[in-house]
């Protein structure tokens, strides 16, 4: 008995070519093929392959950007979480949808839109824990991560994750408050 494929199956296998190949992988050939399934099903998804390359980045966006989101919000330390969910995300991925921004307009503007919400909740946890420059510390927290990604350093570098973790208490130090 053939399992039948949905939408998601083709968002996952989209994401991982995208991942493991970039994004020259991601034709309709190469798609039906690997499904082992017709146009016929793939056009009973999507409209067409520009449809299908906006689902990747909205796929992509909830994923790795609004689930960590989602899912840290409530918790009693919402940056500790946050910094927990996302070590354990594809950081592969991230980088292969910002090496297909540098070729693609839609995609660049995709990225904008992520960064954006990333740092615009790195305000917010910065606000509320009672940060004295929250728009700034979020701004550079969130360049070091980009750079700490491209490095491989996010998940493999607990040794990093530590030093960072004692330089944004630092930064965190309102100095009016600590007597400067």
């Amino acid at each position: 008995m053939t399992k039948r494929r949905g939408k998601a199956d083709w968002l996952e296998l989209g994401l991982k070519l995208l991942r493991d190949e970039g994004e020259q992988a991601l034709t309709l050939e190469r798609l039906c093929q690997d499904m082992g399934l017709t146009r016929g099903s793939f056009y009973h998804h999507f409209q067409n392959v520009a449809a299908y390359r906006t689902a990747l980045l909205e796929q992509w966006l909830d994923t790795l950007t609004e689930a960590p989101i989602r899912q840290s919000q409530d918790a009693a330390d919402a940056l500790e979480e946050l910094e927990r969910l996302v070590s354990d995300l594809d950081h592969s991925l991230d980088l292969a949808f910002r090496a297909w921004a540098r070729r693609s307009p839609e995609v660049a503007a995709a990225v904008q839109v992520v960064d954006a919400r990333r740092v615009s909740y790195l305000t917010t946890l910065h606000r509320r824990t009672g940060h004295a420059q929250p728009v700034q510390l979020a701004e550079l927290t969130y360049a070091v991560f980009v750079g700490a990604q491209t490095l491989g350093w996010v998940a493999g570098r607990p040794a990093f994750r530590a030093l960072f973790q004692q330089v944004l208490a630092g930064l965190a130090v309102d100095p009016a408050r600590a007597g400067v």
